[in-house]
Formats: C-alpha cells, sequence, structure tokens
C-alpha cells in the first residue's frame, strides 16, 4: 500500500476504496454501491460516470438496490428515484441488467410511438356535427 493514486486514497483492493479513474484495470472489473463513497479528486469531476454515482447517491436510496459498474453508469441517460442496480448474487448480473434495460426501452419507443400516431391522425368528422343545408321549399 506504499504507491498513491492521489492525496486522498491509497492503492489498495480494500471494499473501502472508491471507483479510482487512475486505475484502468480495476474500472473493467470494480463495482460500486450506492452507500460507498465516490472518488473526490477535483480532476475526475467532470466524469460522466462520477456524476451518475453522484446522483445516486443523492437520491439515498436502500442499499438493497444492487450494485453498479462504471458501463453500467455510462449508460444511464436519467438517474430517478426507480433506478436499480445488478443482483450481487447472480454472476451475470450485468449482462442480464443491460437486457433487462433493453427491453424496457424498447417497450418506451413503442409506447412513444403509438401515442405519436394517435396525436398525429386526424380527427374523423362527427355525423352528429355535421353542418346540413335546410332543403329550400
Amino acid at each position: 500500500m506504499s504507491e498513491r493514486l492521489c492525496n486522498l486514497f491509497e492503492v489498495c483492493q480494500t471494499p473501502e476504496a472508491p471507483l479510482c479513474p487512475i486505475q484502468e484495470t480495476a474500472l473493467k472489473h470494480a463495482i460500486w454501491y450506492p452507500g460507498e463513497q465516490i472518488c473526490q479528486s477535483k480532476q475526475f469531476q467532470d466524469l460522466p460516470w462520477i456524476k451518475k454515482q453522484k446522483q445516486i447517491a443523492a437520491l439515498k436510496l436502500k442499499n438493497d438496490i444492487g450494485f453498479f459498474t462504471v458501463r453500467m453508469l455510462e449508460s444511464l441517460h436519467v438517474v430517478t428515484s426507480n433506478v436499480k442496480g445488478a443482483d450481487p448474487d447472480d454472476p451475470d448480473a450485468e449482462l442480464k441488467w443491460f437486457r433487462e434495460r433493453g427491453e424496457k426501452r424498447a417497450k418506451l419507443s413503442q409506447k412513444k410511438r403509438l401515442r405519436k400516431d394517435v396525436v398525429n391522425k386526424k380527427p374523423e368528422a362527427s355525423p352528429l356535427f355535421k353542418f346540413k343545408k335546410p332543403k329550400a321549399k
């Protein structure tokens, strides 16, 4: 533990160390739970996945919502209170998480298309409101 990454944390494999942008090899395999620390180094605060970590942490969700990888955090476009991580007990959790997200997106885009079709349809003239000229006598 003599090598230092920044002034905040030492290089180590302990769970207390946050995901570190300097350790590229660790980022490929590391996971983050919403209750864990987030890198505080000012030079990395603009990274999209660190911003997502902060947004998720700000929601103060339950600890049992699952874990996130850097890839998962980068794929999130919007962070809402119903965000869920991957199941820590499943060895294929990340893959399943991406598959479920793809299915949810497909359903949402289909709903949006249907709504757009309904809005863009021209309303048919109702026979009750047709104006008829009175017959000349």
